[in-house]
């Protein structure tokens, strides 16, 4: 069911903000959703309480994670704003409600051993070099499977990818790696408009389930008894680089966050790494 005021924000956010095209179907989702609820209640829409909202957010609280529930409320405070902005509704109900308290979960990462295992069991070829770019850049999934020929410059040694509201940014690639995409590219024959990792038809972008399942398939190949996504290969790789030193600030413009707090997170990885080795060799570890 189309909903005349949500779509005024998602046009919005598209227009107005760029916001990526998976992330205003997230918006369409949940507070699609949320709009399904007051009209079951027959509550309209510019009279809605704190208190609806509250009680919506109770009544998804059993079939959400409390990151799920977090986004949601999200979406819900930033649509009401922008009515309550625009003047399509008269007060905003949504201003006062807090977020509800995410317990810290830190990301999982996969040791270089590991890494290791997983690129050598790979078949050689559109699954090796896919899951050595993941590690190598730690570009989104979403990002990845939008890669073109064209965004490589192999004299510069640089890959282009376009992250979240579109944003460009720049990632170095190593030389090995750069080698094996140009032999990669000739052998299959790609034009510079080809997307770099499509099947049978190079005009067309892989979906991210099919890139996610070379990862899995790859993983139970390399016998990680684990969930091994394309997003660890991401967080291996930004927790890699500050266990060698690496910049934070430097990690954040790799990874594309807008935020450093995002990136803050892998010094708590580091820290918990840390703590291993120290009571794995120290004598009073």
């Amino acid at each position: 069911m189309r909903y005349p005021l949500l779509e005024e924000f998602i046009n919005y956010l598209h227009i107005e903000k760029a916001r990526a095209s998976n992330t205003l179907e997230a918006y369409r989702r949940d507070i699609g959703g949320f709009l399904e609820y007051l009209e079951r209640n027959s509550i309209p829409v510019e009279k809605t309480a704190s208190g609806h909202i509250m009680e919506y957010l109770m009544e998804r609280r059993d079939s959400l994670s409390s990151s799920s529930l977090a986004r949601l409320l999200a979406a819900i405070k930033s649509f009401f704003r922008f009515l309550y902005l625009d003047s399509l509704t008269d007060n905003d109900p949504a201003s006062d409600i807090e977020f509800p308290r995410i317990s810290e979960k830190l990301p999982d990462t996969l040791s270089r051993e590991e890494i290791e295992s997983l690129i050598s069991a790979a078949p050689r070829g559109r699954s090796r070099i896919l899951i050595e770019l993941f590690y190598s850049t730690g570009a989104r999934i979403s990002e990845v499977s939008r890669i073109k020929v064209e965004d490589l410059d192999f004299e510069g040694g640089w890959i282009r990818v376009f992250g979240k509201g579109s944003k460009e940014r720049f990632l170095p690639l190593g030389r090995p790696l750069l080698a094996k995409l140009s032999g990669y590219i000739r052998k299959r024959e790609l034009s510079p408009g080809d997307f770099l990792f499509s099947g049978s038809d190079p005009g067309r972008a892989p979906s991210r389930q099919t890139l996610w399942r070379i990862v899995r398939k790859t993983a139970s190949a390399a016998g990680l008894d684990r969930k091994v996504k394309p997003h660890s290969l991401r967080h291996s790789y930004a927790t890699h680089l500050l266990e060698n030193g690496a910049d934070l600030r430097a990690i954040q413009e790799l990874l594309g966050h807008s935020s450093i707090d995002t990136t803050q997170i892998y010094t708590h990885v580091n820290r918990r790494n840390m703590k291993k080795m120290h009571s794995r060799y120290h004598p009073r570890g």
